[in-house]
């Protein structure tokens, strides 16, 4: 029995391995439908960086299956996504538009930070007792078809993210002449694994012990069948080592055979099992874990939070946080301006609100930019601005938009006073609406770094007001807050310009 309903939502996500989609209720997050469409994405782009008319027209009648699956159930509010696998196509665009031309379906491009961030959200909503394996230490290891990914929690909280382009399906495809020709074609491809992991782990932020390992993504599904019965989705060493031992020693017609896996795919089975060996052995897990959840899994948790929903477990703001105090912390920051800044500058958010007419999501991006606005003091102290503008177009903060991420960039250029008060040149690639947050939370940050300008934390507390036309800022001290007061003078023309109201400084002696 079909039920229809107002509120079930559908997500469609264009894999490595085919189309998956599913239907629910974002109330609740329960699963009305899901299903998945077997298409050979990955393995015609990493052998010819192209999508051809062939595999376009078995995509295209993938979606229009899946809007035929929505229609029968009543969905009309669905979107679809693809990953860095779709995108990774030379011709990734045309194909996009092709598609749309032919279903109406438009495939949303997910950058690699929020592919990892749904991912973990997919985690932390649902594998069991998730919140007692990251307190002890974490790492979740996903692997797709042409990627590995690593995203660690210690303490309870997010650590760091990592994505290195050494997916299996993408190993196959470099080193299928080798396996041809080559007798010792297992070694060859550990050495080649070996090669690549080891900058990937020698640049991680820092060394964890790892109690927990869980294993995840579209690749390794494949060695499902492979997998003892398990037990709380545990996998114990010695299995491990086991079938390591099977995979390496098994010709790929037994192994599909003896497995049941599909002959087409059986020759991705040796290097996800290197791959996941070689991690393992490098990583030391106490436990390794075995989870079937999705990049799907994930946006439909999102969906959830963007409904309003109270089944979310978790705040999903921590994330994007945690992962810009790492990207922090990575570049030597002060670590006592930077909490003081953030401090001021929500602070000014909040007690603004009417000024500004922001909301929840602007102030992330405002607490983000803080924490990372002095990054490029790593590389320059006299031109940091642009420096970490730089460095943080060029990083992953985990949750952010590509769109997002730009903001918070660009207010990293505009929060010093060394950036012309109203150049405003940066902002000419964003739309009308963007370029106003821009503006409003540069001129938010000029404000709340000046009031730390001598890096000495004088002030113990701030209270705002406005009346008439001019924004007070009444600061508790028991120093002279002339330097102060005189950068405020210098940074404020900014604010000024942006909201047409004078900001000034008022010292409160605490003594």
């Amino acid at each position: 029995m079909i039920v229809v309903t107002e509120t079930n939502q559908g997500l469609v996500v264009v894999e490595s391995q085919g189309v998956a989609f599913s239907i629910t209720n974002p109330k609740d997050l329960h699963k009305i439908e899901t299903g998945t469409y077997p298409v050979p994405v990955g393995e015609e782009i990493f052998s010819s960086h192209l999508l051809s008319p062939l595999l376009t027209a078995a995509l295209q009648d993938a979606l229009l299956a899946v809007k035929q699956v929505f229609a029968d159930y009543g969905v009309t509010d669905y979107a679809t996504y693809g990953g860095q696998s779709f995108f990774e196509a030379d011709n990734a665009d045309f194909v996009r538009d092709q598609l749309f031309n032919r279903t109406g379906m438009w495939v949303h491009k997910l950058t690699v930070p929020e592919e990892a961030y749904h991912r973990t959200s997919a985690v932390m909503q649902s594998f069991p007792h998730f919140d007692k394996l990251s307190q002890d230490g974490t790492v979740l290891v996903n692997v797709g078809g042409g990627t590995v990914e690593l995203i660690a929690f210690n303490n309870g909280t997010f650590s760091f993210a990592r994505n290195l382009n050494l997916g299996p399906l993408r190993v196959f495809e470099d080193l299928k002449d080798v396996q041809r020709s080559a007798d010792n074609y297992v070694d060859i491809l550990r050495e080649f694994i070996d090669s690549r992991l080891l900058d990937f782990l020698r640049l991680l932020p820092q060394k964890h012990d790892y109690k927990h390992m869980i294993l995840m993504g579209s690749a390794l599904r494949l060695l499902t069948p492979m997998w003892p019965k398990l037990d709380k989705r545990r996998l114990q060493r010695s299995d491990f080592r086991e079938i390591v031992r099977q995979v390496t020693r098994a010709s790929d017609q037994f192994l599909s055979s003896q497995y049941g896996i599909d002959p087409d795919l059986v020759s991705q089975v040796l290097p996800t099992m290197t791959l996941l060996n070689q991690l393992v052995r490098k990583l030391d897990p106490d436990a390794i874990w075995i989870s079937n959840l999705r990049l799907i899994d994930g946006l439909e948790v999102n969906q959830a939070i963007e409904s309003g929903s109270h089944a979310v477990k978790f705040d999903p703001t921590e994330e994007t946080i945690a992962s810009a105090l790492t990207l922090s912390n990575w570049y030597h920051v002060d670590e006592k301006h930077r909490d003081t800044t953030v401090t001021f500058a929500l602070q000014l958010f909040d007690r603004l609100r009417k000024l500004h007419k922001l909301g929840k999501r602007e102030r992330l991006l405002l607490e983000t930019a803080a924490l990372i606005t002095d990054i490029g003091s790593y590389i320059d102290t006299h031109s940091h601005a642009q420096n970490s503008e730089y460095i943080i177009n060029s990083s992953d903060i985990m949750g952010l938009s590509s769109r997002e991420l730009a903001i918070v960039a660009t207010i990293a250029r505009y929060h010093t006073s060394a950036t012309p008060q109203l150049d405003m040149s940066a902002l000419k690639s964003f739309g009308g609406a963007d370029r106003l947050i821009v503006a409003k939370l540069s001129a938010i940050l000029r404000v709340a770094d000046s009031l730390d300008t001598s890096r000495r934390q004088k002030i113990d507390n701030i209270s705002v007001s406005m009346r008439g036309e001019r924004v007070t800022i009444t600061a508790s001290t028991h120093e002279n807050l002339e330097l102060e007061k005189w950068t405020l003078g210098q940074k404020g023309r900014f604010f000024e310009a942006v909201f047409g109201m004078p900001v000034r400084l008022k010292g409160r002696n605490t003594q």
